[in-house]
C-alpha cells in the first residue's frame, strides 16, 4: 500500500511537469463589454504556404459560457499589411469555437478584425496572431536533396550533359538543312547548265545544216 502511495506521489509531479512543458498556443484575446474573443492559428507555428485555419473562440466574461452563432451579424477579416480578406468562419465541434481555412502566403504578423454585433454587443476590434514562419527551418531532408538518394551534383551534371546534347542536335539539324539547301542550289545550277548545253548543241546543229545547204546551193549554181 505504501509503495502504491509513493508511486502516485512521484507520478503526479512528473505528470504536472510534463504538461507544463507542452508548448502553449500563442493565442491573443480582446474584450468588448461582456464578450471575450480569443484568436490564433489552429496549427502552430503557422508555416508559409501550408494549409492552416484561423481559430476563434468567443465566450462571455461574466460566466465563461460559450457564445454560439457569434458571427451571424459580424464581419470577420484577416489583415496583412495593407491587404485584407473576408473569412468564411464556420462553427467547430466545440461550442463557442470557430474555424476559417486559410493558406498564409507571406511571412510576418497577421491580425483578425471583427466589426458588427455579437450577442447584442457592438464589436469593432482586432486580435493580432502569431507570425507566419518559413517552413525551411523544419524541412528534412534539405531542399538540395532530390529525395531519391541521387546526389544533387550528379543530377546537375546530367542536366548539363542533356543540355549540351540538345544544343549539338540543334546544330546538326541546322547544318543538315544548310547542306540540303546547298544541294538543291547545285542541282538547279546543273539543270541550267544542261539546258544551256542542249541549246548550244541544237544551235551548232542548225548552223552546220545551214552551211551544208549553202554549199549545195553554190555547187548547183
Amino acid at each position: 500500500m505504501r509503495r502504491a502511495i509513493l508511486a502516485v506521489a512521484l507520478a503526479v509531479p512528473l505528470l504536472l511537469a510534463a504538461f507544463s512543458l507542452r508548448p502553449a498556443f500563442a493565442h491573443s484575446e480582446a474584450e468588448v463589454g461582456d464578450i471575450r474573443i480569443i484568436g490564433g492559428w489552429e496549427n502552430e507555428p503557422p508555416l508559409l504556404g501550408q494549409l492552416n485555419a484561423i481559430y476563434i473562440q468567443v465566450e462571455r466574461i461574466s460566466d465563461g459560457s460559450p457564445v454560439t452563432n457569434a458571427f451571424s451579424s459580424t464581419d470577420v477579416n484577416i489583415v496583412k499589411g495593407g491587404e485584407s480578406k473576408a473569412l468564411e468562419v464556420l462553427p467547430a465541434e466545440e461550442a463557442g469555437v470557430y474555424l476559417a481555412d486559410i493558406i498564409p502566403t507571406q511571412l510576418g504578423q497577421y491580425a483578425i478584425t471583427f466589426q458588427g454585433t455579437i450577442s447584442g454587443q457592438q464589436v469593432n476590434t482586432q486580435v493580432e496572431i502569431e507570425d507566419v514562419e518559413d517552413s525551411r527551418s523544419l524541412n528534412f531532408p534539405e531542399s538540395g536533396d532530390t529525395g531519391t538518394g541521387v546526389p544533387q551534383g550528379f543530377v546537375d551534371e546530367m542536366r548539363a550533359v542533356i543540355s549540351d546534347l540538345t544544343t549539338q542536335i540543334d546544330s546538326a539539324n541546322t547544318t543538315a538543312e544548310e547542306a540540303r539547301d546547298t544541294a538543291l542550289a547545285a542541282a538547279e545550277i546543273k539543270a541550267e547548265a544542261d539546258r544551256a548545253y542542249l541549246v548550244g548543241i541544237v544551235g551548232i546543229g542548225v548552223g552546220v545544216a545551214g552551211i551544208a545547204i549553202a554549199a549545195v546551193a553554190l555547187r548547183k549554181s
